[in-house]
């Protein structure tokens, strides 16, 4: 694994003298997760796998000091995560801190109303929720949590439906909602609901036999802040979090029959068949697999004219992007399939963007789509006509949504900042970029892809992707022809067309 500068990650919860929940939990999903916890105690709890006997609140003058030290000597915290608060005292000096010392950092909240097993004294949020939310990026209560703090009766939910439950939060200023639907056990999957003002998805997994496990809820939240600490965005961090819950609950702590067991803990998740599938409105449905690329495509200039494409190809280039925006352009045809034949002829590999139906007529090698494409292109008619399908994606949640396509391959950006194209996602970096790699590894050829650079192509040839896309890289160098030489020194050609 590349090398990673943990972010702190403030806990505000209960201490789990059980170790199954409460900051216990929190503390491990932390680090799998990547960050580095800082917990701070709002209640000792006794309490097991069976019951909870005794709830005692911290004092007042512990808590208030345990901020103070925490915005006083640590420097790096980039996410907090809030959970049991039993004291309206420690509830406002906490509030307090969210206004001044504490402001402005991304707040994961998990509503603690009750215990699986027993009473937890907790305040009554429902009377603070005008004040919580603004602070709050992602609020994650169960689906029985949410239908309480917003006084909503089955009926109620049957006729508005779970998002509109999810908007209730965001008018009062949340800005994510995760309705966790581990509880709904009317359905045969689990499924979590995702709310925001720029999206709205379904988590689901098939449901696990059994009652789940102890500390879920503590688990999930908290490895949702690591995850917002170390700049992965709400959606994304939702996926991964959601994978790591589902690992942990199929493979607990320690082996328990009678009870619920305690959540299992188990580093970053690498396991495919973990992670949820991601359902979106208008977004396609799953896919049967398209046709195979090579596993590593080499380096993969992306080109507007066939004029580039015959000088690249001429010099060695063997996997090939025409990228033409302007859709108005009156040879747009005709360079096209200029650019397939040529590419045919020397056996090198094209992919059209966006235009599929022009590259079914052409023949070429393959269609490239976005996100946005995929909500209107005919990929029943790329699937039956041969051609390749290579999908671009920002990040975990896409990734997904990706994978369930089955394309030939994928490509993951931005890596880099890049003036090549107005991005709404961060660069995702080196680190993020290993990661999305472990989780494709053997089943996808990937493509990286935005800002990358002769000075730092190598490092981000150490992640494992298999091939290396530039939009300005070479077009627009001093030498383009000395300079495609170098890349292909680096990254390779990928070999000739199969």
């Amino acid at each position: 694994m590349i090398e990673h500068i943990r972010p702190q990650v403030l806990l505000v919860a209960g201490l789990d003298s059980g170790g199954g929940a409460g900051i216990t939990a929190d503390t491990i999903s932390v680090h799998d997760n990547f960050a580095f916890a800082l917990p701070a105690v709002t209640a000792l709890t006794a309490q097991s796998l069976k019951s909870i006997t005794k709830v005692t609140p911290t004092d007042e003058d512990t808590f208030r000091e345990t901020l103070r030290l925490v915005c006083q000597d640590f420097n790096n915290i980039r996410a907090i995560k809030v959970g049991l608060i039993s004291d309206d005292r420690l509830l406002e000096i906490l509030l307090e801190y969210l206004d001044t010392s504490l402001k402005d950092i991304p707040l994961v909240w998990d509503p603690v109303l009750c215990g699986t097993a027993g009473d937890l004294h907790s305040v009554d949020l429902k009377k603070y929720l005008e004040r919580i939310l603004p602070h709050v990026t992602i609020f994650t209560p169960n689906l029985p949590e949410a239908m309480t703090l917003a006084s909503w009766d089955r009926e109620m939910l049957e006729k508005q439906g779970v998002t509109e439950l999810g908007q209730y939060f965001l008018k009062q200023g949340a800005k994510t909602v995760v309705i966790k639907g581990g509880h709904n056990i009317s359905t045969l999957d689990a499924e979590d609901t995702f709310v925001s003002e720029k999206r709205t998805f379904k988590l689901r997994t098939r449901r696990i036999k059994g009652e789940g496990a102890h500390g879920g809820g503590c688990a999930l939240s908290s490895s949702l802040a690591a995850l917002l600490a170390c700049g992965f965005a709400p959606h994304d961090a939702a996926v991964l979090a959601k994978a790591y819950i589902y690992k942990g609950i199929n493979s607990p702590a320690i082996p328990d029959n009678e009870n619920r067991p305690p959540i299992g803990h188990h580093g970053f998740i690498d396991d495919l068949s973990c992670y949820p599938e991601v359902t979106e409105s208008h977004f396609p449905e799953k896919s049967a697999a398209f046709p195979a690329c090579p596993e590593k495509l080499g380096l993969y200039p992306v080109v507007d004219s066939f004029a580039w494409v015959k000088r690249l190809v001429d010099l060695g280039v063997r996997t090939i992007q025409l990228r033409i925006k302007d859709k108005d352009r009156p040879n747009l045809e005709e360079e096209i399939f200029k650019s397939a034949d040529y590419c045919r002829e020397k056996h090198a590999r094209l992919f059209i963007d966006d235009y599929y139906e022009l590259a079914i007529k052409a023949h070429s090698y393959g269609v490239h789509l976005g996100m946005e494409d995929l909500l209107t292109a005919d990929l029943k008619a790329i699937h039956a006509s041969g051609l390749r399908l290579g999908v671009s994606t920002h990040g975990p949640f896409e990734l997904i949504k990706a994978i369930q396509l089955n394309p030939s391959y994928i490509a993951l950006g931005h890596i880099f900042e890049t003036r090549s194209k107005v991005m709404e996602s961060k660069p995702q970096g080196v680190f993020k970029l290993t990661l999305e790699q472990q989780l494709v590894k053997n089943r996808f050829p990937t493509v990286a892809i935005g800002g990358i650079k002769l000075a730092n192509v190598k490092e981000v040839l150490s992640s494992g992707a298999g091939s290396v896309a530039l939009i300005t890289g070479i077009t627009q160098a001093e030498d383009p022809d000395a300079d495609t030489l170098k890349w292909l020194s680096l990254c390779g050609s990928g070999g000739d067309e199969e």
